[in-house]
């Protein structure tokens, strides 16, 4: 791609100054200058300030720049500006450790992992290690603030952070890896002993029992700031939550013609039973879920070329979870590949007795091959694009990317039926969370409530259910919108194009344009199609 010089520079310039402190980035690269995350609120006004100052900058280059690849550049900056600002406006009702977004047990596996041949390696070690008691700390303060202000995490969050955080017993024990250490690892653990007894403590004792945003404080505020923010639209939650009723009945029909097909007779939910208590729609072993997988990624690989003119240099695969991160994680998650040649979708092989695996293989495409890889690693090998392209995305894009790829694959042949009722079962689900998530933050859903409709809608086991309801409500909220209507999204920009293209319609350059900027926010995807469809139409 080509962008002017002064874009290029400034995009990353202004992006190297945030992320230096993201956790994420911290981690991939091995906690440069041996330093944690700063999360105090003075470092969120700091970077929300530059970002007010980058995105005036921006703001006067589009006056200089009329190409189109510097214009959409320099909106998804602008863009990128309005996300930090957010990270100052949301930060007493974001809630930095839970269940789901919890960093600790990452960073004690990163620093057991890290070498230490060297004097040099050893002594970037130690200075990690003397940062770790102050970073735990840190989270305690954050929850007494935001006690202080009455947003404390819902009771039964507490009870699976603390699960969570009490998995990290071993870890450590292991920290004092030579002489020199034992000080600063007897620190970690008294400062992970204080976090752990103050959870358990005072602030269960007055934590709420309800979930959802709306009932804190600036809550509602907060959630129409995520809504903004997943799906690039201020939409009245209750709006949302109708699309997701209807999306629901579209996919639930085409589930019941499936199970027809498959010679089930009753009633959709009955249908849905009998399969799921099927032994055949489970996996015996993690061997035989791994294999299944494997195969699935083996089967779309010769067929990329026929649909997609790029292709990644990186390859992928599929591997089990660590056993112990099961208990907190629902299904699993994708890791590009920084610290391997081989980006790596990592899975649960959890209650795999329990467990219905049919939309194992839609899982494998939405998540590497068409999905979540390939996208990424696209964006990752331009040395052409900012780094803002390369490392930050957009989950509505992304995910609805990834979940136009799976379903891409059955029009490839590559779903036999129970695929296919997996695919619909996933489907049916993200049109639930779209029902669920504005039920629970803006629209005052309890928690049983929420429970009982996904369990009424989906093929979940009471635990994933339990997982994902406080995902939704404290974790990540408004962050599951995205997935849904960002496939919708994706979707209706392909009909379209067909539509008004017609026999100039070209599948694989209508792939290459909307992945071309990266994962970006919709409504700067929409300018950026409509871009191509002209340019199509003058070919």
């Amino acid at each position: 791609m080509i962008l002017s010089k002064e874009i290029f520079d400034l995009c990353n310039q202004f992006y190297r100054s945030t992320v230096e402190n993201n956790e994420v980035y911290i981690v991939k690269w091995q906690f440069p200058g041996g330093a944690f995350p700063d999360l105090s609120y003075e470092r969120a006004v700091s970077d929300a300030a530059l970002a007010e100052s980058t995105e005036k900058q921006a703001r006067a280059l589009l006056n200089r720049y009329p190409s189109h690849n510097d214009q959409i550049m320099l909106k998804i900056l602008c863009y990128y500006c309005r996300y930090i600002r957010k990270n100052e406006e949301n930060y007493w009702l974001r809630f930095d450790l839970n269940h789901y977004y919890n960093m600790i047990p990452t960073f004690l596996n990163k620093m057991l992992a890290l070498p230490i041949e060297t004097s040099g390696q050893r002594a970037h070690y130690q200075t990690i290690l003397g940062s770790l008691a102050p970073f735990i700390r840190s989270q305690r303060q954050k929850l007494e603030e935001q006690a202080r202000r009455y947003i404390r995490m819902p009771l039964a969050g507490c009870r699976l952070t603390l699960a969570s955080l009490e998995s990290c017993g071993s870890r450590l024990a292991a920290l004092d890896r030579f002489d020199g250490c034992a000080g600063a690892a007897e620190a970690a653990r008294r400062a992970m002993a204080s976090l752990t007894a103050y959870i358990r403590g005072p602030y269960m004792k007055e934590a709420p029992q309800a979930a959802g945003m709306c009932q804190y404080p600036g809550g509602s505020i907060l959630y129409m700031n995520e809504v903004d923010t997943y799906i690039s639209q201020r939409m009245d939650p209750r709006e949302i939550q109708q699309i997701g009723y209807t999306e629901l009945a579209n996919s639930e029909a085409a589930m019941l013609e499936v199970l027809r097909a498959l010679g089930y007779k009753g009633s959709l939910q009955d249908s849905l039973r009998a399969v799921q208590a099927d032994p055949r729609c489970r996996f015996r072993t993690p061997e035989e879920m791994q294999e299944a997988m494997t195969s699935y990624l083996d089967q779309i690989r010769p067929l990329m070329p026929q649909y997609f003119s790029r292709m990644p240099r990186a390859d992928c695969a599929v591997a089990r979870l660590n056993p112990a991160a099961e208990a907190t994680t629902s299904w699993g998650y994708y890791n590009v590949p920084v610290e391997t040649p081989v980006g790596v979708y990592y899975y649960s092989a959890k209650e795999l007795d329990k467990r219905c695996q049919i939309r194992t293989r839609a899982v494998v495409y939405h998540e590497l091959l068409p999905g979540h890889h390939y996208q990424m690693n696209l964006v990752l090998e331009d040395p052409t694009l900012p780094d803002i392209l390369h490392h930050h995305y957009n989950t509505a894009f992304a995910d609805g990317w990834a979940e136009y790829a799976s379903g891409f694959c059955r029009e490839l042949g590559l779903y036999n039926g129970y695929d296919d009722l997996g695919r619909l079962s996933w489907d049916c689900f993200l049109c639930c969370r779209l029902i669920v998530d504005t039920g629970l933050n803006a629209l005052g859903w309890t928690l049983d409530e929420a429970k009982e409709f996904l369990l009424s809608h989906t093929m979940l086991t009471d635990s994933e259910v339990d997982t994902e309801l406080l995902r939704y409500s404290f974790g990540m909220p408004a962050q599951a919108l995205a997935y849904k209507w960002g496939s919708l999204f994706f979707q209706n920009m392909r009909a379209r194009a067909e539509s008004e293209l017609g026999s100039r319609f070209d599948l694989r350059r209508f792939h290459d344009a909307v992945l071309q900027f990266g994962a970006i926010p919709l409504d700067i995807l929409e300018e950026h199609f409509l871009w191509y469809l002209e340019q199509e139409k003058e070919r």
